[in-house]
């Protein structure tokens, strides 16, 4: 009897032992949060040229590691001509997304651009988009008053986009908006904002824009 109950208690034992997790795969996937952001609408308020504006908006998401800023995911995309009151879609434009680890922040950028010919510029909006993963932008590149420079300035010192960053003339820059993220701040939510300028009655402007983030 003794025996046995020795037995039945061995196997408990070892049951028990079997019920043990241990660290996987998924659980270092817990450890990281995968935020997208889609873009939704522009709406034209008042366009800065009498007879409307031509567009262009420009995107990146990147995560802030030490002192390198590295984007991710960028995006170029041509508006067209726009007018007073228009809403344009955005929801076409693809989605943008990195995945946020804890000590890490994650910045995503909007601007907008009002260009006087599409077709010069055609060679580097198809550039942009075919960019993913590539640059490693040092942070002492950007400034609090200029938001973009991590980018933009970033490309020319990273050799890439010379000919589009050259062509640039700072006028041409309607708007630009960064959101940054940590780890324990990042949710889902819906955003907006707008960009204005220019003088009254010569060449005012406004557009106002909306995003969706989505956090996994």
């Amino acid at each position: 009897m003794r025996i046995i109950l020795f037995f039945i208690f061995l196997s408990l034992f070892s049951c028990s032992r079997k019920s043990a997790i241990p660290v996987s795969v998924e659980q270092n996937k817990q450890d990281e949060k995968r935020i997208q952001v889609n873009l939704n609408t522009l709406k034209v308020v008042k366009t800065q040229e009498f007879l409307g504006d031509e567009l262009v908006l420009v995107g990146a998401i990147g995560i802030l590691e030490g002192d390198k800023i590295r984007p991710v995911q960028v995006f170029s995309t041509y508006l067209g001509k726009v007018k007073n009151g228009q809403v344009i879609r955005l929801d076409t434009i693809k989605k943008v997304e990195v995945r946020l680890k804890q000590g890490q922040k994650a910045s995503f950028q909007l601007s907008l651009f009002e260009i006087e010919d599409y077709q010069p510029a055609k060679k580097w909006v198809n550039r942009f988009n075919t960019v993913s993963g590539v640059l490693a932008i040092p942070l002492a590149l950007s400034s609090a008053e200029n938001p973009v420079s991590w980018f933009l300035w970033g490309m020319k010192a990273g050799s890439f986009g010379l000919d589009w960053v050259s062509e640039l003339d700072k006028q041409d820059l309607l708007g630009v908006s960064e959101t940054q993220w940590t780890y324990e701040t990042v949710n889902s939510s819906a955003r907006s904002g707008k960009w204005m300028g220019g003088r009254k009655l010569v060449d005012a402007y406004e557009y106002q824009y909306t995003i969706q983030i989505n956090v996994e």
